[in-house]
Order: structure tokens, then C-alpha cells, then sequence
């Protein structure tokens, strides 16, 4: 039998074929916005900002660029709000971030727009921006340049200054305090005082000075902030007689002194040592009739504890408790107890901790690690140990806390228990910083592990910490000791070249460590080096080199270097 043949018409054959394996011909249709130039887009996405059509926008592809939201922002600089949406969509891209112009550009607009707090926190953020590729003169440069563009208010000029101030970042305030003026503008009275406290607060007092004159020649009203800021920077500077000077100038011009301009005064003349001036300033309170408050009764205190006189401190301390007006606190007890533990009175200090324990005030970190450090310094390791684990019950231990009772191991030999304790320090969130290697290094070389030193400094690198000044002259005086004088001579120049050239500790270490060796020649040459760069040889350096001296048996210039320690 014949097998049976279906067969099936070409027809439908070819037009299943192609249904299953053929497919339209592929053809892409470029969307609209892939065939706008930057104009048209720029002018797209303006046109759905101003209707809020942020959905319109999410569905447009496009990509993210400087010109582009330069563009946007130029274009609708007169709606801060449109602007300020475009911008943050902008900051949210991962693989985008605006430049310095967008920047000065959004923080004009939404100044104009009285969108202040805004504007501030972007200046925050422009001023963060990394200073190596946007120094901040070009942050300013822009800011002037987009400032004439737009034809706005100044007022962002005076933001950008209170910024630049508060962040600390005292040069670029400076410049735009003296630029301001070339665009018209003067600044606020708050932010001149933000620039001077900041600037007494770095310790430029002279500079703090220059600008307050500058204020006075623009015209620039101050207030008793002000006055209080100038007192402060003649005080810390050390010219006394000139703030109380000032003070009389301002009096006379109407301005009255207020509590701190007067604890200006007694800081200054406790700095100098002069307890009897600040008890005057403390009466001239009272005769003003300005009321005298816990701070004012502190800084006596803690002016005859720099003194040594922790009786007249406590006589000071017990006048407080008398008074009905005055509520001690913790500050007040933690400078009385600092006291005490530097004069290695560790029963007062537990007295004064028990006190204020009893009278319901808390204890703090500080107060803690006073006490640690006073029991370390003692050697007293099981007390300071105690101290320690208190401190989980009821504050936190910091990096201090750690460091203090690790030196204190360390100055008694008890190395194994420095390592566990940086291993706790590590399981409580803590990375051992540069102070904690210097301390274990110290400690490593005072018992004789100069290898074991010297593989820890090595770890320390290895873990990206830079060494400081202490690190050097550490790991200086260790390889003195070890014997090894090229290794020591190597790092002395590594020691220069890292720019500590004028640091006291280093010259000392090296003429130490020259001497010991008998190398007296090579010391007396860093000694005169040492002269050359106005690095005044002290006590120390003398006593080296008269022990080196000595060691080579020159007896007549050991005498004589010791009679001219003796003289000094």
C-alpha cells in the first residue's frame, strides 16, 4: 500500500513562514528630543518647569551637562522655584554633578528669589567643593562675574562672607571682605562679627584688628558683640593695657561693657598670671553694676589652679556654694578636679567627684579621663583601670579615654595589655589614631623591642596614618638607642625634608642622640644649624651637649656649657 501524501497549497505554506520567522523590518524613529539642539531643549524643559510638568520631563531623554543646566537656569532666572527643582533633579544624577558656574548661578537666583535658607545651603556646599580643583578666589571670580551678568542685589557677597567665616576658611573670607566694595556692596554687621570672632578664634589677632578699623572706615556701626570681639583679640594677644584702653573709648562713645567683655578682661590677665588685675575687673563688675555669674567666679578659679594655689581656688570654690545666686556645675568641678589630679592629690579629686555626684549633677568624659590620666601619671594603673570600665556605665569612652590609660601601660612596661587594649579600642568603633602608634612605639623602644618598633611604624604607614612630629622624634630617639646612628642619620633628613625644621623636640632629639653615641662634632654642628634658622637652644639642648661634652672627655666645655645652663 501506497503511504498517503498530504500535501499543502505553496501559498499557505509561505504565509505561515513568514508569520513565524519573518518580522516587519526594523526602522527606529528618533524621538523629538534627540532631534532639538540645545536651545530648543533648553527651552523644553523651561516650558514644563514653569508648568510643573515634572512628569513631562521624567519621560524626556536627555542627559544631564553643565551647558545644559546652565541654560535653564539663565533662561528662567526669574522663577527660583523652577530653577530650584531643575537644580536638584540635576544634584540627584549619580553620574552628575554641577560646577562651580551652576552653582553661582542657582544661589543669584534664589537669593533674588528671597529663598535664603536655600541659597545658604548651597553656598555650603560650594564652598565644600574640592579646593584643588575649585579654589575658592574662582568660586568668588564667578559669583562677581554671574552678579554683573544678572544685574542682581549683592546680598549673596555678605552670605558667602558669614560662610567662608564660620567654616573657618579665614583667607577667602578676608578677600571677599576687601573685594566687596568693588561690586557695590558692604557687608552686614553680623557677618563682621562672625569674620572677627572667627579670626581671634584662629588666633590672627592682629588681622581681626585691620578688619575692624576697615569696618570703622566704611562706616560700619559696631555693636557691644563687636566691642566684646576686639577686647578679646588685645587680650589675647597679649596687650592688656590697650584693651583696657579700648574699653574706656567705648564707654565714652556710649557703648556699655556687658559680662563678656569684662571675662575678657580677667582671661587676659589670668593668661598673664596677674590674679590680683582680675580680681579688680571682677570688682569693677560690681561697681558697674553688672552682675557677676558662675563663668566670672570660674576663670578665678581656674586662674589660681594655672597658679598652684588650689587653696585660694577652693576659698573661691566654697564662696560659690555660699551664694544662693550661683548653681555650680559640672565645668566648675572638672577644674577643680584637673587641679588636684596635676598636683597628684587623687583623694581631693574623688572627693570633689563624690560631691558633685551627690548634689545630682552627672558625670561627663572629660571629668573621666582627668581622673584616669591623674592615676596613670601616678602609676597607679589599677585605679585608673577602675575609672576605665566605670566610665561604660555612664559615658561612652573616647579616643582620650583610650590613649591616656595606654600610655599609662606603656609607661609602666605592660605592652601585652596596650596591644588588648587597642584590640578593644577597634571593637568599640575606635581606630587607634597617630597618638596611640606613638605610644606604643614609645613604649616598645622603652623596653628594649627596637624591631618590634620599627615593624609597628611600618604597620602605621601601611594603615595610610601620617606621622607627626611626635612619630619622628619617637622612632629618632629608638634608633639612637638601638645603636643603629645611619638608620637615625636617614631619618633626620626625612625628618628636615618634612618641613619640621624649626620644631625644638626634633633638634633636641638628634643632639640627645648624637651625644650618647660620642658623636659630639656632628651635635655641635645641628646645634649651630639649629641657631641659624632662630631655633633658640634651651635647657635641654645644653644639658645634652654638656653630657656629650663629658662623654668624650672634654671636662672644661662640659663645665662650661653646664655654668651656662645654671645661668640662665
Amino acid at each position: 500500500m501506497r503511504n498517503r501524501c498530504y500535501s499543502v497549497p505553496i501559498q499557505l505554506l509561505r504565509s505561515q513562514y513568514r508569520s513565524i520567522h519573518a518580522s516587519v523590518p526594523l526602522s527606529w524613529t528618533p524621538r523629538d528630543e534627540y532631534r532639538l539642539t540645545r536651545p530648543e531643549l533648553v527651552d523644553r524643559i523651561s516650558r514644563l518647569l514653569v508648568l510643573n510638568r515634572f512628569d513631562a520631563i521624567d519621560k524626556l531623554y536627555f542627559d544631564f551637562s553643565d551647558e545644559l543646566l546652565d541654560g535653564v537656569l539663565v533662561k528662567l532666572r526669574l522663577n527660583p522655584n523652577a530653577c530650584l527643582s531643575f537644580f536638584q533633579m540635576a544634584f540627584k544624577q549619580h553620574k552628575y554633578r554641577p560646577n562651580v558656574r551652576c552653582y553661582c548661578r542657582i544661589v543669584h537666583i534664589l537669593s533674588k528669589g528671597r529663598k535664603f535658607v536655600e541659597a545658604r545651603a548651597f553656598l555650603n556646599q560650594l564652598v565644600g567643593l574640592d579646593k584643588s580643583r575649585h579654589p575658592s578666589f574662582l568660586a568668588w571670580d564667578e559669583l562677581v562675574r554671574i552678579y554683573r551678568e544678572f544685574s542682581f542685589a549683592p546680598v549673596v557677597f555678605d552670605m558667602i562672607l558669614k560662610v567662608y567665616a564660620e567654616k573657618g576658611m579665614m583667607k577667602s573670607a578676608l578677600h571677599v571682605f576687601d573685594n566687596m566694595g568693588k561690586c557695590g556692596s558692604v557687608p552686614s554687621l553680623r557677618s563682621c562679627n562672625s569674620l572677627l570672632s572667627n579670626l581671634v578664634k584662629n588666633g590672627q589677632f592682629r588681622e581681626a584688628l585691620t578688619v575692624f578699623e576697615q569696618m570703622r572706615r566704611t562706616g560700619i556701626a559696631p555693636d557691644v558683640f563687636t566691642i566684646s570681639i576686639v577686647v578679646n583679640a588685645y587680650c589675647k594677644g597679649g596687650n592688656m593695657n590697650r584693651a583696657v584702653e579700648f574699653v574706656k573709648e567705648m564707654e565714652n562713645q556710649g557703648f556699655e561693657p556687658n559680662q563678656v567683655t569684662f571675662h575678657s578682661l580677667m582671661n587676659g590677665y589670668i593668661s598673664q598670671g596677674d590674679l590680683e588685675a582680675a580680681r579688680g575687673v571682677l570688682a569693677m563688675m560690681l561697681e558697674k553694676g553688672i552682675s557677676r555669674n558662675l563663668v566670672s567666679y570660674t576663670l578665678l578659679i581656674k586662674g589660681y589652679c594655672k597658679e598652684c594655689n588650689i587653696s585660694e581656688a577652693e576659698r573661691v570654690f566654697q564662696s560659690i556654694k555660699e551664694d544662693d545666686s550661683l548653681i555650680l556645675d559640672e565645668h566648675v568641678y572638672g577644674v577643680l578636679i584637673d587641679a588636684y589630679c596635676h598636683a597628684g592629690k587623687m583623694n581631693d579629686a574623688v572627693r570633689l567627684q563624690n560631691e558633685m555626684l551627690s548634689s545630682g549633677l552627672k558625670m561627663n568624659v572629660l571629668i573621666c579621663n582627668l581622673l584616669i590620666n591623674g592615676y596613670c601619671k601616678l602609676g597607679l594603673l589599677c585605679e585608673a583601670e577602675t575609672s576605665f570600665m566605670q566610665m561604660g556605665h555612664e559615658v561612652k569612652p573616647d579616643g582620650y579615654s583610650y590613649n591616656t590609660l595606654l600610655d599609662g601601660y606603656c609607661r609602666e612596661g605592660h605592652i601585652n595589655k596596650g596591644f588588648k587594649l587597642c584590640e578593644k579600642m577597634l571593637q568599640e568603633g575606635l581606630k587607634p589614631s597617630v597618638i596611640s602608634y606613638n605610644t606604643l612605639i614609645k613604649g616598645l623602644c622603652r623596653v628594649g623591642a627596637f624591631n618590634d618598633a620599627l615593624h609597628l611604624w611600618q604597620l602605621m604607614l601601611e594603615r595610610g596614618l601620617v606621622p607627626n612630629e611626635i612619630s619622628y622624634c619617637t622612632l629618632l630617639d629608638g634608633l639612637f638607642k638601638m645603636g643603629d646612628v645611619d638608620g637615625a642619620l636617614k631619618l633626620w633628613k626625612e625628618i628636615l625634608a618634612k618641613g619640621f625644621t624649626k620644631s625644638m623636640i626634633a633638634y633636641n632629639t638628634m643632639i640627645s642622640g648624637l651625644c650618647s653615641v660620642g658623636k659630639i662634632v656632628e651635635a655641635e654642628a645641628v646645634c649651630s644649624r639649629m641657631k641659624e634658622l632662630n631655633c633658640v637652644p634651651d635647657r635641654v639642648t645644653y644639658k645634652a651637649l654638656s653630657v656629650g661634652y663629658g662623654k668624650v672627655g672634654n671636662v672644661d666645655q662640659a663645665l662650661k656649657v653646664k655654668d651656662m645652663i645654671e645661668s640662665r
